[in-house]
């Protein structure tokens, strides 16, 4: 038999109970950008699932309105014990990019997508790391495992690095994203408290926004932004959607860099 689904789903999937609101739903996406967020009534029964195409499917919704009101009551579950290729096959045929995973007594242990199944062909193979190509790694990362895989690897290499999420409106956003980045790096030791260091790092980072700005003008958004410090030079990657928090626009990555 080959792999089972526990051994690649993810065990640490968004669950919200059906009163939250879609105000609440949106600070989750910009903060942690999940593939999809689960719903539980009070007895913490899975009810509901949302998922990125289907909340931007509603063009105007109440930020007061409940989960319930628009949540997907109709869906397939995943046994954990399932094969990789049972699960494969449930999510082809449900149209849906990421679907529950449940035990044999019905209760909730993880989420398994489309990128689950498909994540070792992006898992690194004697991979040559430059501070640039290790930066978009570490902010493409989708959970504690990965982040953790990531900066081990990293700072095995020699070099140092941080991750942090941002997520503003478009006149905040460059604020933000500097502001964030630098307590960042001063926290895990990536830059001294040193004006000279924080200017590089701030430099990086604008040349990471004006990307953005080119690609988006106008438009804020929520990102995962990592620093890596190495070989003479700094380089800071953002990950995430531009746009409203809700907006089903495309993933994209913005990099920045400058001599330290």
């Amino acid at each position: 038999m080959g792999l089972q689904v526990k051994e690649i789903m993810d065990r640490n999937p968004v669950v919200v109970n059906e009163d939250y609101t879609l105000f609440g739903i949106r600070e989750i996406i910009i903060l942690r950008q999940p593939e999809c967020i689960l719903v539980v009534n009070d007895n913490k029964k899975l009810t509901g699932i949302l998922t990125n195409a289907h909340l931007a499917a509603f063009s105007e919704i109440d930020s007061n309105d409940k989960v319930s009101s628009i949540m997907i009551r109709n869906f397939m579950r995943v046994n954990s014990n399932m094969s990789v290729k049972e699960a494969a096959e449930l999510l082809s045929a449900s149209e849906l990019e990421a679907l529950p995973v449940i035990d044999d007594d019905e209760k909730i242990e993880g989420v398994v997508t489309y990128k689950d199944i498909v994540k070792d062909l992006v898992e690194d193979h004697e991979t040559v790391l430059s501070p640039e190509s290790a930066v978009i790694y570490l902010s493409m990362t989708k959970d504690s495992e990965q982040e953790e895989y990531w900066l081990h690897k990293v700072t095995n290499k020699g070099y140092r690095a941080a991750i942090t999420q941002v997520g503003a409106t478009a006149e905040k956003l460059p604020l933000k994203l500097r502001e964030a980045v630098i307590v960042a790096a001063i926290a895990r030791s990536v830059i001294r408290e040193d004006a000279r260091e924080k200017y590089a790092v701030s430099m990086a980072v604008r040349d990471l926004y004006s990307q953005c700005y080119t690609v988006n003008p106008g438009l804020g958004g929520g990102f995962k932004v990592a620093i890596v410090r190495g070989e003479g030079r700094i380089a800071v990657a953002a990950f995430g959607r531009c746009g409203h928090a809700l907006s089903n626009g495309n993933e994209q990555i913005f990099m920045g860099s400058n001599i330290i």
